[in-house]
């Protein structure tokens, strides 16, 4: 499935693969299951941030990550 038919028209809403993505990147792990147009998409929304050649979560992502989860 291409990443462009995983966005939706609202950017305040991340969808289902959106957020089990930033998790996924949250968590650390060593396998990450969407290739880098996800990363791109996530970067672009401001959700993460490359740093020396890891992903992380941004301050504006972990909001994301924790009112969804609530």
């Amino acid at each position: 499935m291409q990443t462009q038919h995983l966005q939706i028209a609202r950017p305040g809403v991340m969808s289902d693969p959106e957020w089990i993505a930033l998790e996924s990147i949250d968590e650390q792990t060593t396998h990450f299951i969407f290739d880098d147009d996800m990363l791109v998409v996530l970067k672009d929304r401001g959700l993460v941030e490359p740093l020396g050649g890891r992903w992380l979560v941004t301050e504006h992502g972990q909001k994301a990550l924790n009112e969804r989860s609530l």
